[in-house]
């Protein structure tokens, strides 16, 4: 309703029309708790069930032995009376019509619960392997720091051998002169 048509109503109009939207919100409250329980009623016949091949076979067994109940009963039906058994014909087909339809749902129900859950172990892969890939990444990273520190300290001791080395060299004249000599030979001794 637009807002001016709301104000033009009365006040018992108005109380109406809240008491109406209650009553509607309370129907659609217990409509939804009672799917609510169906739900959980499935879920929990499907946890029972294991798998779709459980379930198939339960009811495998439930319909032989509706079957043989249906026999029995058309046995006693026959005896008793002509026209009941064509009412039995008629309760059987609908009881078999009702099985499949329910063996169908079932069946399209798994389905779907095995598609929803197969798409969420390939989330949790993919996001596996994204976590994997960034541990991968940052070892790397942090290898390749050590390398350069080791590298720095390597650069850093080779700098500090060759000031001792000159110290000594400047210290002692005569150890300049061979290493000079032995550097313009190629290192060999003569």
């Amino acid at each position: 309703m637009a807002e001016k048509e709301l104000r033009k109503m009365n006040r018992t109009e108005l109380i109406e029309i809240i008491y109406a939207l209650q009553q509607n919100e309370k129907t659609l409250r217990r409509e939804n708790e009672d799917l609510q329980e169906q739900l959980e009623d499935r879920t929990i016949h499907m946890e029972k069930a294991g798998s779709i091949a459980e379930a198939a076979l339960g009811l495998n067994h439930i319909f032989e032995d509706a079957e043989r109940a249906a026999k029995q009963y058309l046995y006693s039906v026959k005896e008793a009376a002509g026209p009941a058994e064509q009412q039995a014909q008629v309760i059987l087909a609908n009881a078999s019509k009702k099985a499949d339809a329910l063996v169908k749902r079932t069946e399209e129900e798994c389905l779907a619960k095995r598609a929803v859950t197969e798409k969420e172990c390939a989330a949790k892969l993919e996001e596996a392997e994204h976590e994997c890939e960034a541990k991968l990444e940052a070892a790397e990273a942090e290898c390749e720091a050590l390398m350069d520190d080791a590298k720095q300290a390597a650069r850093d001791r080779i700098i500090k051998v060759n000031r001792k080395i000159k110290l000594l060299m400047n210290k002692y004249p005569m150890l300049r002169e061979y290493l000079e000599k032995e550097n313009e030979t190629g290192g060999e001794l003569q």
